[in-house]
């Protein structure tokens, strides 16, 4: 059974968080809470899921993964262009959060996973509808995060407890509203000036010099990947011939589950 959970960010946003203990996605629920009407900041949260695990693949039937799984709704009066950054914002809000409950190396892969130690351990997606008008219905902001631990002791959540709530809230609970509080730290005021969090965004990014392959022409190519774009987030590559091009998309080029750490 799921309990409700009032939270306050630092900015003053109210959020409604529907805490479950496992779910089959988070994501596909806060969808259908999105199309019945649910509103602004209304959040789905979750310590197992049995559908998709951290990385955003699907689980054998019956299995399921301890983490940090969150989906939020928001009723955002942005452009659709503007929307092509908020891959980037989640993922240096999930990254800031997470460096705040581990001593272990941190960082970013192409648009938003995150590395521990070179381990791909979790991601974040966003997905959304627009209306007949051409602005957003919804939009639905998911992360989802691996806990070990080895990578996330309760003792270092144990010492920002007193930041969120009792000492009855669960680690992945606390990290789930630490996760909150920086993204709503950055949205929605930084989205129209992207220069804040993409400094920090490629500071954190750790697949500059990555020797991979991209498609074009149905066919897979070699490539180097160079870094980020801040203006648009798209992916700078490299090409065999020394050419440079942009990607805009993740099926695109092949990207790492694991990367040795610089």
């Amino acid at each position: 059974m799921a309990r409700s959970v009032i939270m306050r960010t630092q900015e003053g946003k109210i959020l409604h968080l529907e805490c479950h203990s496992t779910v089959g996605s988070t994501h596909e629920l806060a969808r259908s809470y999105a199309k019945f009407g649910y509103t602004d900041g209304y959040v789905v949260f979750s310590e197992k899921q049995t559908k998709l695990n951290s990385l955003g693949e699907e689980l054998a039937d019956g299995s399921e993964e301890r983490g940090v799984y969150l989906s939020c709704i928001l009723r955002p009066s942005i452009f659709p262009s503007q929307a092509g950054f908020l891959g980037a914002m989640s993922a240096v809000a999930l990254i800031s959060a997470l460096e705040e409950h581990t001593t272990k190396k941190l960082g970013i892969g192409w648009i938003s996973d995150i590395f521990c130690e070179g381990r791909k351990i979790g991601t974040t997606t966003v997905e959304g509808k627009l209306d007949s008008h051409l602005a957003f219905e919804y939009v639905i902001i998911s992360f989802s995060v691996k806990l070990t631990e080895s990578d996330f002791p309760p003792r270092l959540s144990d010492l920002i407890k007193k930041v969120f709530e009792s000492e009855s809230s669960s680690i992945p609970l606390i990290i789930a509203k630490n996760i909150l509080s920086k993204f709503f730290n950055l949205y929605p005021k930084r989205i129209k000036s992207s220069d804040k969090f993409m400094d920090v965004y490629k500071k954190k990014f750790i697949l500059s010099d990555y020797h991979t392959r991209y498609y074009e022409d149905g066919k897979k190519r070699k490539c180097k990947i160079l870094g980020v774009d801040s203006h648009d987030g798209r992916l700078i590559i490299e090409t065999a011939n020394g050419s440079l091009k942009h990607i805009s998309g993740t099926r695109g080029i092949i990207l790492p589950k694991k990367i040795k750490f610089k």
